[in-house]
């Protein structure tokens, strides 16, 4: 507006894989309109069109404070409305995020320099052995869950970019994410999650689940390092090689 006001947000994509996310976040945000705990939490769809030859969603603003950079009572909240509102029972060895693991793994292996491979045919078998045939609540993550993804508000954390986000997901998926995004970009050695905090929010999205929870991790580094491996095949120059450096590293560690 003439005084500074923000009216809308647009995301234009041109090329294919721009335009991919762009139409995809504009799915996943109309999928979350349907939750009415997160009401004004997240951006809402104005519109979604073609122009120039590339697409446009158009959305609403949040507020404009930045949201905490610590992990809070804020982020369990909204991680477990989100949760909830989209969760169904599954068993994770028939359960899409495996699926798609395990296909991510197969295509890419002759692209992977090596130990990579390796560590991954080890993680998954593990993650097989230990999850496999167990049946949990899989649910929509955002998977870029981070700072500069979130505003506070007055009724709580506001969270916006939504174009890698995923149905099918583990518990607790995006708080790892949180913490682990910016453990890998500002080399952080301490600043664990509060084992608390990670066990009375697993204990509301899936009471069952404190045994589980050390390889719900693994499950979660696995799937964000296949991501950034797929990347990295992709388009090599782009992105950040010490982010894919520091996921192996956390997988290797845990075997």
């Amino acid at each position: 507006t003439p005084y500074g006001e923000t009216l809308a947000y647009a995301k234009i994509g041109i090329l294919p894989l721009a335009q991919a996310a762009v139409e995809e976040e504009g799915n996943v945000l109309v999928r979350l309109s349907e939750s009415a705990a997160l009401g004004g939490a997240v951006p809402e769809v104005l519109g979604q069109f073609a122009w120039q030859g590339g697409k446009v969603l158009l959305i609403t603003g949040g507020p404009s404070r930045p949201g905490p950079r610590h992990l809070s009572s804020m982020h369990a909240r909204f991680c477990e409305n989100a949760f909830l509102s989209f969760a169904k029972g599954c068993v994770f060895g028939e359960g899409p995020m495996w699926a798609r693991m395990t296909e991510t793994l197969h295509r890419l292996t002759p692209e992977l320099p090596d130990p990579l491979p390796a560590y991954y045919d080890q993680a998954l078998r593990q993650l097989e052995q230990a999850l496999g045939s167990v049946p949990l609540p899989l649910s929509l993550a955002h998977r870029d869950f981070a700072p500069w993804n979130t505003r506070s508000g007055p009724t709580g954390l506001f969270v916006f970019d939504w174009e890698r986000a995923r149905e099918g997901m583990i518990p607790l998926y995006d708080i790892f994410h949180f913490w682990a995004i910016q453990a890998a970009l500002f080399g952080w050695r301490r600043h664990l999650p509060d084992r608390r905090f990670l066990h009375d929010l697993l204990g509301r999205l899936w009471p069952e689940a404190h045994q589980y929870l050390r390889w719900l991790y693994l499950a979660y580094l696995v799937d964000m390092s296949l991501d950034y491996s797929e990347a990295r095949v992709v388009a090599p120059a782009v992105g950040e090689q010490r982010v894919w450096r520091w996921f192996l590293e956390q997988i290797r560690d845990f075997l």
